[in-house]
């Protein structure tokens, strides 16, 4: 039924895009971690993929969900807790150009 089915982290990153007018730092929110990333790679390369994992049941993993559906990864076993916040990752970048969780 799949070509490959992936279990673990599906996260908020939030990726450092510039400075506001008053000099705050503006951040964007991008669906994020490594097993979905590489699902996400093998889905728009015609693989049939799916995710197993868990997210908190608010906006946030919502749009992850919605995410990976828009990206062909079955969703079926992604699950929702209201016991649990989804996770964030907020990354910077050094000056020599890699990134800083």
């Amino acid at each position: 039924m799949y070509d490959v089915v992936a279990l673990g982290e599906l996260l908020v990153d939030f990726m450092e895009e510039g400075e506001s007018s008053r000099g705050n730092l503006l951040y964007e929110a991008n669906p994020g971690g490594a097993p979905c990333n590489l699902l996400s790679m093998l889905s728009g390369l015609g693989r049939r993929t799916a995710f197993v994992g868990k997210v908190g049941d608010d906006c946030l993993g919502q749009m992850l969900r919605e995410a990976l559906a828009e990206r062909g990864i079955d969703t079926r076993w992604v699950f929702f807790d209201g016991k649990v916040h989804t996770t964030l990752a907020f990354v910077g970048h050094k000056e020599d150009g890699d990134r800083e969780f």
